[in-house]
């Protein structure tokens, strides 16, 4: 074959191209193309990288899918090498039967490659693995977050708990006058529970502080067990006290009591929590909500005084998601702002007993079917052994080299000169990689069917 003739290329191995030639149609990372061989018949292909611009000729490389039948369905057969073949464009079949082989169902909007246009898929069984979604303010993150969440609502049996501090997700269950009546009938049926503070006017965001776990509790009160002996002694004997009787009386008991009860009562009075809104009483707390049953429930974290009651809450409902995990139910936990509630580095005892049980779960979660979906703005802030037990990647704009290269050393499953591009990606528009797609893709995310939170505050305009 002479180069003058077009893109050619050929395999040494059977899994990867390298092609050289004059395009005769544009391509560009992350492309689907199809390889005409000689000996071989068509093999699906993806480009993952292109020459440099300013070189002498069009080139790259890429990674073979797998060779076509007569339909354009890429056949699960092992890939032969080849000497020769011409890159040609794809159809539209070529994107929709890969998408299809894969398992992929859940419609989240439009894939473009090629010059074609068709709907993005997501296998919604690949949500058993953690996710991760990144993008910096404006890019579209929350509203992408707030689509996928809808879709799996809609067409699965998940469980869902979202731990949203900036109230973006309270609407999930209402559905926007323009959705399809279909949608919104299904919508209306399925409990969407949102929990908060009393000024929120949802329902009440509840903790107990009886049945937390001890290590929550200690962590809470800033208790050791070997240099807070006698205090976290008490801990152990007295506070269960609070199932009955509540958290204020309590500490009354206590300031009256032994000087060792005395300054157990003394640290919960300094420490304020005798005037925590949180406290259950008779209310139920949000762990025992969504332990009862509770298809979908979002915990909005905003509105609290006290910045420590909303982590308390968090740590209160991921124990007991822990604690319940050999029943196995398949659950679904996102964290919204996750470098508020995962950082890297941990500020106080509360946060770091936070911090560890996700730890855990992220390595350990998957077998007992407790899976995270963590979405930030701020890649780097996140927990690194929670970030990298993370086989579904979401990424959105993102201007700041740093970050993009921080997300590269992290998901090396996403190619390098896909995830390159991503500071200038549109509003909307994302580069998903991993166990969820067929093959990493750039999609553009549509049409939200619930009401939307998270955009910006317009500047007001004085009129002309």
């Amino acid at each position: 074959m002479n180069p003058s003739e077009g893109l050619l290329a050929h395999s040494s191995d059977g899994r990867t191209f390298v092609y050289v030639g004059k395009e005769t149609f544009a391509v560009v990372p992350g492309d689907i193309v199809v390889l005409n061989t000689e000996d071989s018949g068509m093999v699906l292909g993806q480009v993952l990288d292109c020459n440099d611009p300013a070189a002498l000729d069009d080139g790259g490389s890429g990674v073979l899918l797998g060779p076509l039948d007569e339909t354009g369905v890429p056949r699960p057969e092992r890939r032969q090498p080849f000497r020769n073949a011409r890159l040609s464009e794809p159809g539209e079949r070529h994107l929709e039967r890969l998408q299809q082989v894969s398992g992929a169902t859940l419609e989240v909007g439009t894939w473009r490659s090629a010059g074609h246009e068709v709907p993005a898929l997501l296998r919604a069984g690949a949500f058993n693995r953690h996710t991760f979604l990144c993008g910096q303010s404006g890019s579209g993150k929350t509203y992408a977050l707030g689509a996928i969440l809808e879709r799996l609502i809609l067409n699965t049996e998940l469980r869902v708990v979202v731990l949203d501090p900036n109230a973006d997700f309270v609407s999930l269950g209402e559905a926007r006058a323009d959705a399809p009546a279909a949608v919104a009938d299904r919508l209306s049926d399925t409990a969407v529970r949102v929990l908060g503070a009393d000024t929120t006017g949802h329902e009440p965001l509840r903790l107990r502080f009886s049945t937390m776990s001890r290590q929550a509790q200690a962590a809470l009160l800033e208790l050791d067990p070997m240099r807070d002996r006698e205090e976290y002694n008490l801990l152990i004997h007295r506070m269960d006290e609070t199932a009955s009787s509540g958290l204020d009386h309590v500490v009354r008991e206590l300031l009256v009591g032994s000087p060792d009860e005395r300054a157990l009562g003394l640290r919960i009075e300094n420490l304020g929590l005798d005037h925590w809104e949180v406290w259950a009483g008779e209310l139920p707390s949000a762990a025992e909500i969504v332990s009862s049953g509770s298809r979908a429930t979002v915990l909005d974290l905003s509105g609290f005084e006290d910045p420590h009651e909303p982590m308390a809450v968090s740590l209160d409902l991921v124990e007991r998601l822990w604690a319940e995990r050999t029943s196995r139910v398949p659950t679904l936990i996102v964290i919204d702002e996750a470098h508020n509630l995962c950082p890297a580095d941990a500020s106080g005892a509360l946060q770091q007993a936070l911090v560890d049980r996700l730890v855990q779960i992220a390595a350990e979660g998957r077998k007992y079917g407790l899976w995270l979906v963590l979405s930030t703005q701020r890649p780097d802030k996140i927990h690194q052994q929670v970030v990298s037990q993370c086989d579904n990647l979401v990424l959105m704009r993102m201007n700041s080299p740093g970050d993009v290269a921080a997300v590269a050393h992290l998901f090396g499953y996403a190619p390098s000169a896909m995830l390159r591009t991503s500071p200038f990606f549109q509003q909307g528009e994302a580069l998903f990689a991993g166990r969820f797609v067929a093959t990493p893709s750039f999609f553009r995310m549509g049409a939200r069917f619930t009401k939307e939170g998270g955009t910006d505050v317009a500047v007001p305009v004085a009129a002309p």
